[in-house]
């Protein structure tokens, strides 16, 4: 049974957050909101004009030092928090634990962002309070970190996970027709009859993945999402990686 949800995501990467959008949109129960900074994030939460549901959080801090994470807690004792950050679970263990958070997600894993996805559709799907649908606390973070391990240790960016590295992305063309391209002689499927926009916000995209500074890489960043009949992976090395998508249900 759905029921609306209010997500908050902060996190201050514009490009993780138009690709956060575009990934939310695909299910229809949540409201998205996000915030580009700490302080941004704390006002919304709280706001009486604004109910937040879960909170979807980088590692970002107010300026007077306090994790985000943690001054939401004060506030919220039972808000579900999902700490999404590119740092390891060593350097922000302190953190998490403190705020107890609901679980951990690390950017540049498999599946980063569609694992975000799944966690909130989680609460989303089940009809009791969202209370009880969670397991609070360490516990969660140590599950998820365990799941995390085991992604990784199986796969080194989806490559060892029966994908197919079909092209390569070069940054200098844009990364949408790039992929259309590609898909196209990789499988045949139409860009006309399968629009790639309904699948992924391609501009957000290629904003996560282009590199900061020009000649350098933006290490470890992975983003899966389905198109047609397959499931396509776009790494920060440029990858394009596909499997069908049947594969990836199992």
């Amino acid at each position: 049974m759905e029921r609306s949800l209010t997500v908050l995501h902060a996190d201050d990467d514009p490009g993780m957050l138009s690709l956060s959008e575009a990934a939310f949109r695909q299910v229809e129960a949540v409201t998205l909101v996000t915030a580009e900074s700490a302080s941004e994030a704390l006002d919304i939460v709280s706001s009486p004009s604004t109910h937040v549901d879960c909170l979807v959080s980088d590692s970002l801090v107010l300026p007077n030092g306090v994790a985000l994470v943690e001054a939401v807690r004060e506030k919220e004792d039972d808000i579900p928090i999902f700490l999404f950050t590119a740092k390891s679970w060593g350097e922000v263990e302190g953190v998490a634990t403190a705020a107890g958070v609901t679980d951990y997600v690390q950017k540049a894993g498999p599946g980063d962002l569609s694992l975000v996805l799944e966690r909130v559709r989680n609460i989303v799907d089940d009809g009791d309070d969202i209370n009880t649908t969670l397991t609070s606390g360490a516990s969660a973070v140590g599950a998820a970190l365990t799941e995390h391990e085991t992604a990784v240790s199986a796969a080194s960016l989806g490559l060892a996970e029966d994908w197919d590295l079909i092209g390569q992305w070069l940054g200098d063309e844009e990364l949408g027709l790039v992929i259309v391209e590609t898909v196209e002689s990789y499988a045949g499927l139409s860009a006309i009859e399968e629009p790639l926009y309904e699948s992924i916000d391609t501009d957000a995209l290629e904003s996560l993945i282009r590199p900061l500074v020009e000649g350098q890489e933006r290490l470890g960043i992975e983003v899966r999402f389905p198109y047609g009949d397959y499931q396509l992976a776009v790494t920060s090395a440029g990858d394009i990686l596909a499997r069908p998508l049947d594969d990836a249900l199992h």
